[in-house]
């Protein structure tokens, strides 16, 4: 098997990663621009009080990402980190990745005083239920809303 490394992703990093969230978004019936979420990964990269982003690196190539935003939270009265995205590239799954992903976004949580991480499953989709519960995760009982506010 091969070793991976987990680190910071780097401003250079941002157009790659965005590539894999998009075929993954695509994965899950989303549209997305490769060009619009290179910029938003970039703004994060550059400004670390709005998230962070860590790549999984094999060699040179990146085979994961994860990408989570941070806010001030009234429901856990702190600063609380929404795992926006983690995807593994599917020829890298079922070979830690994705856990050593997760360990590490809340290892970097716990770093900046994070109370709390939230995080979406699409319905249906085990494998992820099965992660995160691994980690101590539970399902509440909500549903997710959402209102685009784009022309």
């Amino acid at each position: 098997m091969q070793s991976f490394l987990i680190l910071p992703a780097a401003v250079g990093d941002c157009g790659e990663c965005a590539r894999l969230l998009v075929e993954q978004l695509r994965e899950h019936g989303v549209v997305a621009s490769t060009e619009r979420l290179s910029q938003v990964l970039e703004a994060i990269v550059t400004n670390t009080g709005c998230g962070f982003v860590l790549v999984a690196r094999i060699d040179e190539a990146i085979v994961g990402v994860a990408y989570a935003a941070t806010i001030l939270s009234a429901e856990h009265s702190g600063l609380v980190a929404w795992l926006e995205e983690l995807y593994v590239t599917p020829s890298h799954r079922s070979r830690g990745v994705g856990s050593a992903l997760l360990a590490a976004v809340l290892e970097r949580a716990r770093e900046a005083g994070v109370v709390a991480v939230d995080l979406e499953v699409d319905a249906n989709h085990s494998r992820a239920e099965s992660l995160y519960r691994r980690f101590g995760f539970r399902r509440l009982n909500r549903f997710r809303w959402v209102r685009a506010m784009t022309t």
